[in-house]
């Protein structure tokens, strides 16, 4: 039994290695063998996921006793450890092909590197006045699609730290900067990997569950193929999480205070942080994650940071629209009524809502219990999503990962649909397909509601309080 699994790892790796090289050799607008692809590294992934399960269920070894050296003796987590960073380090020198936002990465960090605030420039004005402190300006440019040029940048100071690293690095290579930045965003998954694993432990749950995120092709692809960074936000909130449940709430604050620096969106889990916390002491933790982001905008503020990135924010809600579900309906209804797009108006509502209910969630359910704080961070992140006007793929990263500390299955399902939003790069139109985003939603929302209302499953004995020791 532990030969033949031990083997079906190797072959799941080998067929995985040629699956990614495959999948990335393929042009974005050739969706049907992207499709085809995915489908394949997902059933490796699940292969994974079954072997990991079985292997620790029955205590099997599966791999030699050294690749547990670092991980509480157990040589399977070793392996899946070295099995993911493997998969991850063959795509170091890849170009990404699904999306083209690392050419604003690599652009923003050669500005901070002349000491220009990126913040206050477009890329098209500069450009026009010859671009000569940034390296393959004209290429970068023209790279970056007009929608990226034409926009003051959204990416959060300690976000813009790490383009400017990977630009002083990677010097005049683009390809070198690529390869810095892809360096990063795996240092940011080996980082989850290890919290993960703390935090399985904390919780009293098997530790092969990591795998769930870590092998999960989805996260491969979106964050070390195409240079996403959600993976180094997902990091630091889940390290601010742990040492939350740990009872280091100085260490808890500055992680926190990292990944709204980094993007904003881990400002939804703060209200969730009031009933573990208390009045006083969520009060105190509050303020000190205000000044630690307050610090990390200062070098950059004025009046005009302050108008140009507030209105570049505000385009995400008012005017982008992509892969959207309720955002949708209500829009085709709007068109029904009115007679044109009424995003400018739901755009404002919907957050507002998304507000409520993750207030809502924050106040009604005992967030003080470990276990309960896990599942309202997958459904906060889960009801901004099903709320917004756009939902890119990488979108998911965080509430994917949380789910794998609880019961509930639901986002690994929707790491699989969702990649049916890039059906809508395969025509030169850019044209969605209503069916492929009907299917998207519909098998997730069901199997959310399945788990979440006809499931009985006890929550396991780690919902419990954690004791300060």
């Amino acid at each position: 039994m532990e030969r033949r699994l031990t083997n079906a790892f190797g072959i799941l790796t080998i067929t995985s290695a040629i699956l990614y090289g495959w999948f990335f050799s393929l042009a974005r607008k050739d969706f049907s063998n992207l499709l085809i692809v995915y489908i394949l590294l997902f059933v490796a992934f699940l292969g994974y996921s079954y072997i990991s399960k079985k292997g620790s269920q029955e205590n099997l070894k599966l791999f030699p006793d050294f690749l547990g050296k670092w991980f509480y003796g157990a040589s399977l987590i070793g392996g899946i450890f070295f099995i993911g960073l493997i998969l991850r380090l063959l795509l170091i020198d890849n170009t990404p092909h699904l999306s083209q936002d690392f050419f604003r990465f690599i652009w923003d960090g050669h500005q901070l590197l002349n000491g220009n605030n990126p913040y206050l420039y477009l890329p098209d004005d500069i450009i026009k006045s010859g671009a000569s402190h940034i390296p393959n300006a004209s290429f970068l440019h023209a790279s970056m699609g007009e929608l990226s040029s034409g926009h003051y940048t959204n990416y959060p100071p300690l976000n813009q730290l790490f383009f400017a690293i990977a630009a002083l690095l990677g010097g005049d290579s683009i390809l070198a900067s690529i390869i810095w930045m892809r360096i990063l965003i795996i240092l940011a998954d080996v980082a989850i990997f290890i919290y993960g694993i703390k935090l399985l432990r904390l919780l009293g749950k098997p530790m092969w569950l990591i795998a769930l995120y870590y092998l999960n092709p989805f996260i491969i692809i979106e964050l070390t193929g195409n240079l996403h960074w959600e993976g180094m936000m997902a990091f630091f909130l889940l390290a601010s999480v742990y040492y939350l449940l740990v009872y280091k709430q100085w260490q808890s604050v500055l992680f926190m205070g990292y990944g709204i620096l980094l993007k904003l969106l881990p400002v939804m889990v703060l209200p969730l942080l009031l009933r573990k916390l208390k009045f006083k002491k969520a009060f105190i933790y509050y303020i000190t994650v205000l000044i630690v982001v307050v610090l990390g905008f200062l070098p950059f503020f004025s009046q005009d940071l302050i108008d140009k990135y507030s209105a570049s924010v505000g385009l995400w809600f008012g005017n982008f629209e992509f892969n959207a579900s309720v955002y949708y309906i209500i829009r085709a209804i709007g068109y029904q009524v009115t007679g044109y797009n009424i995003i400018q108006t739901v755009g404002k509502i919907l957050p507002v809502i998304t507000l409520v209910i993750i207030l809502g969630i924050s106040f009604v359910r005992k967030n003080e219990f470990p276990e309960i704080l896990l599942s309202s961070v997958v459904f906060s992140f889960f009801t901004y999503l099903i709320l917004s006007t756009t939902v890119h793929p990488w979108y998911l990263t965080i509430p994917l990962l949380f789910s794998v500390f609880t019961k509930y299955r639901f986002m690994l399902l929707w790491s699989f649909t969702i990649f049916l939003s890039y059906s809508a790069y395969s025509s030169e139109s850019f044209t969605e397909n209503s069916w492929f985003i009907a299917i998207e939603y519909i098998l997730v929302l069901f199997i959310f509601i399945f788990e979440l209302f006809l499931t009985k499953t006890i929550l396991p004995e780690s919902k419990g309080e954690i004791t300060n020791h």
